[in-house]
């Protein structure tokens, strides 16, 4: 038996099944399957499953089809099904297994292949002879009732004996009766003749039958086949139909939807407009008026009367100027934010009626790139002013900002749908004083849920309780239908939202119970605080105060976990985040948008009444010295927020009045491209980087015209070369180089970045910040590409300004920072390091 093993083991899939098929009829005789069954479902070969398909298969119908049909479910299992019926025969049909395999069998463990644990194996063996021995027993009792019965046998014998010795008697009597048998045998054959011709003609017209019978069935299972598959198709037909149906249902309830938001938006463009009218109209007044002072102050400059009434006088008339200017810049301002900030401009952002093509979403672009202000941040002024991001909306001063205003942070451009993620109940109600009636808990993160109903209120009539989602609140304001979905909303906009319901409303709820208990459990457990949590950029640097405990400073990134923290007003709870892990750091209090929103432009006013008393003085001073113009259009009367007196070299660049940005988070690959700017230096520095160990260069493609078409339309074109049309940077290009891990350099210029971004590629830009020291020493640089000093600072100037319209942080190399080329390269190794580290936070693209 060892030998089998070993043999079992050597021989392959194939070699074993030929010897088990071979005697094939032999075991499907002499073997039971109900015996060889628990040993089989031990070895894992068998499933319960399989046992029940061999036992009780009514198609089944004898013992060595049970058998034939175990041993084709045996062959699925490969190698190991042959083994453990071989094993198997080895235990319970040991002659069988002597004939099959042509060895004596053997009960030891160790000549077994494996296939059932040791421990099981020993207890199936013991269950085994144990059986044998049950049966041994039985066939011991069957043996004595066999000698019994064979001693009654024998005397039956005896008995039998004395009857033959009669039977000789009547043989005489037997001849007789054959001879009259004899004669009556032909009789018989012809009978049986005929019996058998009829016999031989029922046999033909059974087996027709028979034919007919299988046909019949044949034709039967074929019926019952294309009536299951068609009743199948027609189920399926159904529920397509239905499905469809649904679906244009919803698709029509939305065109409707659609065309009542486009109506509305119809209407708010139109008083949009003629709201600007009136605005222009003001601004036209308040530029005769302007014009009206210039005159008043250049004749009182022109005068020159010593008088000091006079003098403070003329004082008093160009600061009055001056701030008339200021609020004719600001009126501007709002001429262009206004049709933006419309209420429900919102989702229809062009002012043609056609789809987003994409010269609607570049003159979307335009538009909301015209709502930024020129301007230059002060770096002396405590609430120091970013010189970056795109501003929501611009108030006549800092007062006017007031709390029941629409919220500007997290606005969407488009009003986003519901999503149908569950079933959703639509409720009316009396919604007066509706934040009496519920209160409400969770944020942008879990979705904003009822927490506790008042009794006898509205909202307690109509059945809402605590644990519902509020999707969406529908409510007429003015004779206005407004519509907003809190569904992804802070817990400070649904409280605005509810706040501004009056009289009847519909709200859209979905039960949630589960969500809302594991948001009160992480509430109770402290785990969280709200359910807020959105990550923003600071565009303002704020020191701690009396009502908020956090100190930020301009491009820090703040993780904001609770927009209405208990015992706190006009205030958020947020915490710093390390630039390199996604971790919270300190934590505490700041302002929230309104206040810091205030706060800015309060200290933009401030700001700029300082800059312009401290170019007062400096005039007082020029004018005792100098002669005075006489010609009134010489005069600086236009008012500009400008840096402090000394910064001269500061560029011009865009102020924003929104102290939040609403970012997200991108883990880029390890290997980011690279950006350098201003762009003739950078196609300077370009080549110097990609002889570097981990930086490319990258190459240009040549595209036939359909396949420059093509990928034009997709966007996928980041810059075309001056050689030609055809030549031409693509994202291609640009992957192709991330894919090798190393540091792509990019000599293109801003306008690939929003591509690049769009792509899921967020390049390190780089600025070197250029003067007229700085520029000298790349002078025999620039003559070598046939560039000069001028060029490189008029770039330079012009680029800059454009880095603030960028939805990510830049870096930027100060001028004084370096002293040749191989310390600028140096430099800049180490900042490309630095950020390549760092999470890159990008402004979502809106449009």
């Amino acid at each position: 038996n060892g030998g089998l093993c070993t043999s079992q083991s050597t021989m392959g899939d194939e070699e074993l099944w030929e010897l088990i098929n071979d005697n094939r009829h032999r075991i499907s005789l002499g073997v039971r399957p109900c015996i060889l069954i628990p040993y089989l479902r031990q070895a894992r070969v068998l499933t319960e499953m399989d046992e029940d398909e061999i036992l009780s298969c009514h198609n089944l119908t004898n013992r060595s089809m049970r058998t034939s049909h175990m041993l084709d479910l045996l062959r699925t299992q490969g190698k190991n099904g042959a083994v453990a019926l071989v094993e198997s025969l080895m235990i319970h049909y040991p002659a069988l297994y002597t004939q099959v395999t042509g060895r004596k069998p053997s009960t030891e463990p160790s000549r077994f292949s494996g296939l059932i644990k040791y421990s099981e194996l020993t207890e199936y063996l013991v269950r085994a002879v144990t059986g044998m021995q049950k049966e041994l027993q039985a066939a011991r009792d069957e043996a004595s009732k066999k000698s019994a019965r064979c001693a009654s046998l024998q005397s039956e014998i005896q008995q039998m004996k004395e009857l033959s010795e009669r039977s000789r008697c009547l043989q005489s009597e037997n001849q007789h009766m054959r001879r009259l048998l004899g004669s009556l045998q032909h009789d018989i054959t012809r009978l049986k003749d005929e019996k058998c011709d009829l016999y031989m003609r029922y046999t033909g017209a059974v087996e027709e039958k028979s034919s007919v019978n299988l046909r019949l069935h044949d034709l039967n299972l074929q019926l019952l086949e294309q009536k299951e598959c068609l009743s199948l198709q027609v189920q399926q037909l159904t529920l397509d139909c239905n499905m469809h149906q649904k679906k244009i249902t919803v698709i029509q309830n939305q065109m409707k939807e659609l065309q009542a938001e486009r109506d509305q938006a119809y209407l708010s463009r139109d008083e949009a407009q003629t709201m600007i009218a009136r605005i222009l109209a003001e601004k036209d007044t308040l530029r005769s008026q302007l014009v009206e002072l210039q005159e008043q102050v250049c004749s009182m400059q022109a005068q020159r009367c010593p008088s000091k009434h006079l003098r403070r006088r003329s004082d008093l008339v160009r600061d009055h100027l001056n701030l008339t200017w200021f609020r004719i810049n600001v009126t501007s301002s709002m001429c262009i934010n206004l049709y933006v900030q419309c209420e429900d401009a919102g989702s229809v952002r062009s002012r043609n009626v056609e789809p987003p093509c994409p010269e609607s979403l570049r003159r979307r672009e335009e538009a909301f790139v015209g709502c930024r202000i020129a301007t230059v941040a002060d770096v002396r002024n405590p609430l120091s002013v970013p010189t970056r991001g795109i501003f929501p909306s611009f108030p006549h001063s800092s007062r006017s900002l007031c709390r029941t205003s629409v919220p500007p942070f997290l606005m969407r451009s488009r009003q986003k749908a519901i999503r149908v993620n569950g079933r959703v109940l639509s409720i009316s109600l009396q919604g007066e004083a509706l934040l009496q009636q519920l209160a409400v808990v969770g944020g942008n993160k879990t979705g904003v849920f009822v927490h506790q109903v008042t009794e006898g209120t509205a909202a307690h009539t109509v059945g809402i309780g605590p644990g519902a989602q509020i999707v969406e609140v529908k409510y007429e304001q003015n004779q206005k239908a407004l519509r907003m979905v809190l569904e992804d909303s802070t817990l400070e906009e649904a409280m605005w939202a509810l706040g501004q319901v009056t009289g009847l409303c519909h709200l859209s709820l979905r039960p949630r119970q589960d969500d809302y208990e594991a948001l009160l459990q992480q509430l109770r457990s402290n785990e969280t605080s709200s359910g807020d949590s959105f990550y923003v950029r600071v565009n303002l640097s704020l020191p701690a105060g009396p009502n908020w405990t956090l100190a930020v400073s301009c491009n820090d990134i703040l993780h904001v976990t609770n927009t209405r923290p208990a015992g706190t007003k006009d205030s958020w709870y947020a915490s710093q985040v390390h630039p390199c892990q996604l971790l919270d750091l300190q934590s505490g209090s700041l302002p929230n948008y309104y206040r810091a929103q205030r706060l800015l432009i309060r200290a933009i006013e401030d700001m700029t009444f300082q800059t312009k008393s401290s170019q007062k003085v400096r005039k007082r001073l020029n004018t005792e010295s100098q002669p005075c113009a006489k010609s009134p259009h010489k005069c600086n009367i236009f008012l500009h927020i400008l840096s402090y007196e000394g910064d001269t070299s500061a560029p011009r660049s865009c102020l924003t009045l929104m102290p939040y940005s609403l970012v997200t988070p991108h883990f880029p690959p390890v290997c980011r491209p690279v950006l350098l700017l201003p762009t003739i230096l950078g196609h300077i520095l370009s080549k110097k980087m990609a002889d570097w160990q981990g930086f490319r260069l990258c190459e240009p493609e040549v595209l036939s015209s359909s396949e420059h078409a093509a990928r034009l339309q997709r966007s996928e074109i980041l810059e075309e070369c001056d050689e030609g049309r055809s030549c031409c940077y693509t994202l291609q290009s640009v992957e192709k180089v991330m894919k090798t891990g190393t540091h792509c350099v990019l000599p293109l210029g801003l306008d690939c970045v929003r591509r690049l971004h769009r792509a899921d590629i967020f390049p390190i830009i780089i600025f070197i910040g250029q003067s007229a020291r700085s520029a000298k020493k790349l002078k025999s640089k620039l003559q070598r590409h046939s560039q000069s000093e001028e060029q490189l600072l008029a770039c330079s100037r012009s680029e800059e300004p454009l880095l603030d319209k960028l939805p990510c942080l830049y870096h930027s190399v100060a001028q004084d920072s370096w002293c040749d080329q191989n310390s600028l390269l140096t430099h800049l190794r180490t900042i490309i390091w630095e950020e390549q580290k760092k999470i890159v936070w990008a402004e979502p693209d809106l449009w």
